[in-house]
């Protein structure tokens, strides 16, 4: 089961507001779409950060409350997590397209069946398919690092960590985050300095959409965080393009031996 979980929560990476050609902003759409992701009895990956993930499905939708009803985790630890965090990264396929959706203002509600998280309907969600973020995998030949920087606690001074990214598209990267040095906070941004091979180091800003366990090539078990592009600038898109298609040419001369 946690390793059907943890292939339901690679998604795509891709910036999450209402200018995106990918988000969904119409509460008639985003009710649509809950719906006939209910209907399907579609199952949700649900993460609130970290290897802390469920697998869970839609109970009701209260479009008159405004309310959205999802089967709850198992486990007390794991609720009384989510809880505390009061927020819910929900990742799903419908017609082989992925959704995504974060719920906040989260509570346990029941009604004589089992209990469930109550929370309001989302204001926005993304609709994805593979095809429209080509992500390209970070050979360990040619590592690329990122530093990322996050705020301390008291705000000062800033805490920098530098991590390896495990995959990257225009959308955005997945980073390999240890974590005793980092696990990254579901929904916050973070400032990034991207250092690429053959060009000088892009800076963006990036927001944290998913975390959990991977198990890498040499055996060992890690976090792969994954962290969206917010309001990229074009410069950084078509640098970003460019490494990737370096990266596929070089890959198909390896693999015909030229």
């Amino acid at each position: 089961m946690q390793n059907l979980a943890t292939r339901n929560a690679e998604v795509e990476t891709a910036e999450l507001n209402s200018d995106n050609q990918y988000t969904v902003a119409s509460r008639l759409e985003i009710t649509q779409i809950l719906s006939a992701i209910m209907r399907q009895s579609a199952l949700i990956t649900a993460s609130s950060g970290g290897d802390s993930f469920f697998l869970t499905s839609i109970v009701a939708i209260d479009e008159e409350n405004n309310a959205l009803l999802i089967e709850c985790g198992r486990q007390q630890q794991q609720v009384d997590l989510i809880l505390k965090k009061q927020r819910l990264m929900c990742t799903t396929a419908l017609d082989k397209v992925k959704i995504q959706f974060m719920c906040e203002g989260i509570e346990v509600a029941g009604d004589g069946r089992e209990p469930c998280f109550r929370m309001p309907l989302p204001r926005e969600m993304l609709r994805l398919q593979r095809r429209e973020h080509f992500r390209m995998g970070i050979p360990l030949s040619t590592g690329v690092k990122c530093t990322i920087t996050a705020l301390a606690p008291a705000q000062t001074p800033a805490a920098k960590f530098e991590l390896a990214v495990h995959d990257i598209s225009c959308g955005g990267i997945a980073v390999i985050t240890p974590p005793d040095l980092f696990t990254p906070e579901m929904g916050i941004e973070y400032n990034a300095l991207i250092a690429l091979p053959g060009n000088s180091s892009v800076r963006a800003l990036i927001q944290a959409r998913n975390a959990f366990m991977i198990t890498l090539a040499n055996g060992k078990l890690t976090q792969r965080s994954g962290f969206a592009f917010v309001r990229p600038a074009e410069s950084l898109l078509a640098t970003i393009q460019r490494y990737i298609m370096n990266l596929e040419r070089m890959r198909r001369m390896n693999s015909t031996g030229r």
